[in-house]
C-alpha cells in the first residue's frame, strides 16, 4: 500500500472516531420563544438613536449584545422564563436609570413562558456641556487654566467637592467646554497654576528673590469660598454658554522645605509632600503636590499664592506609617524655608473577639483605622489578626480615627485602654498603647420591605441606612430592588436603628453615596429597629417623583 494513501486511511479512521454524535431530532429539544424588542430614543428630541449598545443579562448563561439600527430598535429572541435586565450605552448620553430622568425607567423585566415583550420604549438623556472663557484683568485670554465642574461628594462621612465630567483646559483663545455632565447643579471652578514675572529691580537671572504673580483661583460668581459661589443648573442635552472667568493676579511664592527624622526608616523611601488649603471643601480640587528630593530631603512647591494652608508629609515603610502635618500662613511676602519632622506614631495593640463560637476564622483578617480629620488619600494604620485575633497597628498618629473591621459580623463594641468608645470615633491621644479591644457579633438579621401600591410591571428600589449619622458611611446602608412584586429582602444587616424609603428609580446607589440626601430623605422614610439575630419589616410608599427630586436638588 502506498506510504500516502496509508496516511491518508490512518487519518480518516481517526476523523471516523472522533466524530459527535449526530444531533436529536428538533422536535425533541425544546426551544424557547420568549422575546424582548424594543428602541431607544434621545429623551428631549424624542428622536430615534441608532448604534446603541443594548446588552442583556439575568436568565441566560452569558450576556447578549444587540446594537440599535436606524431606527433604533433592538430585538433578543428566543428566552426563556425568567427575569432579564437591560443595559443601555451611547457615547454623550447618560444611562436610562439616572436620578434625574424627567421619568422612572425600568430596564427589568419579568418574562413568562413564551411571553414576548415589544414596544419597549427606553428614552436617553443627551449629556449636557458649559462652556465659556477665561481672560485676564486685561480681557486677554489665557491659555492653560484648568476649569472644572464639581459637586458635593462625601468621604468618611465628610463633606467636600469632587470634581465631575473630566474637566478641561482653556485653549489659545482661552475657551473652555466641559461634557458628559449628567443633569444637576454644579460648581465652577478656574485656576491656571502659571508662574507670571512681576515687577522688580534688577537682579541676576535665576535669583530666588524675583518676585513672581499667578492667578488667583476662583469660583464661578467670584472667590475662592463655595459658599459665595453660584451653583449652576444644568438639564438634560443643553449648552450653558458663555460661562466666562475674568481671573486676577496676585502675589505667588515658592514654599520651600526639608524633611527631619531622627528614625532612619522615616527617609528609607521617597517622602511625599502635599500642600492643601485650609477649606477642607477644596482639598480635592486645589492642592501642590511634590516628593522631597532623596539625597537632600530638600522640597519646593510653587506657585503658592497667600493663604492658609495644611503641609502634610508622609511615606511607608515595612507597613509602618510615618507622617507629619502641620499649618502653614502664607502672607505677602515670601514665606521662610520650613522644616517638617516625620514621626511614627504609637503602636496601638488590641484584639479582636467574637461574642460566640460560631464564627468564621480569624487569622488574616483585616483591622485599619481611617482618618476623621485628616487627608483620607494619606497610607492608613492597617494590621492583620493572628489566629487568636490578635493584632498591632504601628504608626497610629494623635487624632479621631474610624475603625474599619473586615471581619463578616458587626462591631458590637469597643473599648480603649478600658473606656467604651465608638467604633466610628475613636480619639486616640500622644503615645496612646490600648490596648484596643474589639468584640465583634455574628447574630445577623433579615429586614423585609413592602412597598405598598407597587406596580406589577415596574422595577422599584428601597434604601435602609442608619438613623444615627454617625454610622453614616460605614459600609451599613444598603439598596435593593424587586421587579414584579413590591417586597425586598435585605439579609445580613447588624442590629440598630434604620430608616427605609423607596423610589421609582432603578438606581438608588448615587443617593447611599451622600449623606445629605439621605438626610433630606428623612422625613419621608419610616423607622425601623432592627434586632440582633431576628428580623424585622415595614411597609412604606414610593416618594413621589416630584418630591424626590425637589429634596435632592435641595438638600441644604
Amino acid at each position: 500500500m502506498p506510504r500516502a494513501f496509508l496516511l491518508c486511511l490512518l487519518a480518516s479512521t481517526a476523523m471516523a472516531q472522533i466524530q459527535p454524535a449526530p444531533p436529536a431530532p428538533a422536535s425533541s429539544v425544546p426551544r424557547s420563544t420568549g422575546s424582548i424588542e424594543g428602541a431607544v430614543a434621545d429623551a428631549t428630541s424624542h428622536a430615534p438613536l441608532k448604534k446603541v449598545r443594548v446588552t442583556l443579562t439575568g436568565s441566560i448563561a452569558s450576556p447578549l449584545t444587540a446594537v440599535t439600527d436606524t431606527a433604533g430598535r433592538f430585538a433578543f429572541r428566543e428566552l426563556a422564563a425568567g427575569g432579564y435586565w437591560l443595559g443601555v450605552w451611547k457615547p454623550g448620553y447618560n444611562p436610562p436609570q439616572a436620578i434625574f430622568d424627567a421619568a422612572p425607567q425600568s430596564t427589568g423585566f419579568v418574562l413568562g413562558d413564551g411571553e414576548q415583550k415589544k414596544d419597549i420604549e427606553i428614552a436617553l438623556l443627551p449629556s449636557s456641556a458649559i462652556s465659556g472663557r477665561v481672560v485676564n484683568e486685561e480681557g486677554v485670554p489665557v491659555r492653560g487654566c484648568g476649569v472644572t465642574a464639581a459637586e458635593p461628594a462625601y468621604e468618611q462621612n465628610r463633606r467636600s467637592l469632587r470634581g465631575v465630567g473630566g474637566g478641561t483646559a482653556t485653549t489659545d483663545k482661552g475657551e473652555y467646554r466641559i461634557t458628559n455632565l449628567a443633569p444637576g447643579r454644579y460648581y465652577l471652578l478656574a485656576q491656571c497654576q502659571i508662574a507670571l514675572p512681576a515687577a522688580h529691580p534688577l537682579l541676576p537671572r535665576g535669583d530666588p528673590r524675583t518676585p513672581h504673580e499667578t492667578y488667583l483661583p476662583q469660583f464661578y460668581g467670584g472667590g475662592l469660598d463655595p459658599a459665595t459661589a453660584t451653583r449652576l443648573t444644568v438639564v438634560a442635552g443643553a449648552t450653558i454658554e458663555n460661562v466666562d472667568f475674568r481671573m486676577t493676579r496676585v502675589p505667588a511664592f515658592t514654599l520651600r522645605g526639608s524633611i527631619a527624622g531622627g528614625n532612619a526608616e522615616a527617609l528609607a523611601n521617597v517622602v511625599n509632600v502635599m500642600l492643601l488649603p485650609a477649606n477642607r471643601l477644596l482639598r480635592s480640587l486645589v492642592l501642590w503636590s511634590t516628593a522631597a528630593d532623596s539625597q537632600s530631603r530638600k522640597f519646593q512647591i510653587e506657585p503658592v499664592i497667600p493663604g492658609s494652608y495644611l503641609l502634610i508629609a508622609f511615606n511607608m515603610h515595612d507597613g509602618r506609617v510615618f507622617s507629619a502635618e502641620r499649618v502653614v500662613e502664607v502672607g505677602a511676602t515670601p514665606p521662610d524655608p520650613l522644616e517638617i519632622a516625620l514621626e511614627s506614631g504609637a503602636e496601638l495593640k488590641g484584639s479582636v473577639q467574637f461574642d460566640s463560637d460560631d464564627h468564621t476564622p480569624l487569622e488574616n483578617a483585616q483591622i485599619s483605622l481611617a482618618p476623621i480629620d485628616g487627608p483620607y488619600f494619606t497610607p492608613q494604620p492597617s494590621a492583620q489578626l493572628d489566629k487568636d485575633g490578635a493584632f498591632a497597628l504601628s504608626g497610629v498618629l494623635p487624632g479621631r480615627w474610624r475603625l474599619i473591621v473586615s471581619v463578616p459580623g458587626f462591631v458590637k463594641s469597643v473599648s480603649l485602654a478600658g473606656e467604651p468608645v465608638s467604633p466610628y470615633r475613636i480619639q486616640i491621644g500622644a503615645g496612646a498603647a490600648g490596648p484596643l479591644r474589639i468584640v465583634m457579633g455574628s447574630k445577623l438579621a433579615d429586614v423585609r420591605v413592602e412597598v405598598a401600591g407597587a406596580a406589577a410591571d415596574r422595577e422599584i428600589s428601597a434604601v435602609i441606612f442608619p438613623e444615627d449619622s454617625d454610622r453614616l458611611g460605614a459600609g451599613l446602608e444598603r439598596a435593593g430592588s424587586a421587579m414584579g412584586t413590591g417586597r425586598i429582602e435585605f439579609g445580613a444587616m447588624p442590629p440598630g436603628r434604620y430608616r427605609v424609603f423607596a423610589i421609582d428609580s432603578p438606581n438608588p446607589w448615587p443617593i447611599l453615596q451622600r449623606p445629605d440626601w439621605l438626610k433630606a430623605l428623612e422625613s419621608r422614610s419610616a423607622a425601623i429597629d432592627v434586632p440582633e439575630g431576628g428580623r424585622a419589616g415595614t411597609t412604606v410608599e414610593t416618594i413621589p417623583r416630584d418630591e424626590l427630586i425637589r429634596a435632592l436638588e435641595n438638600p441644604e
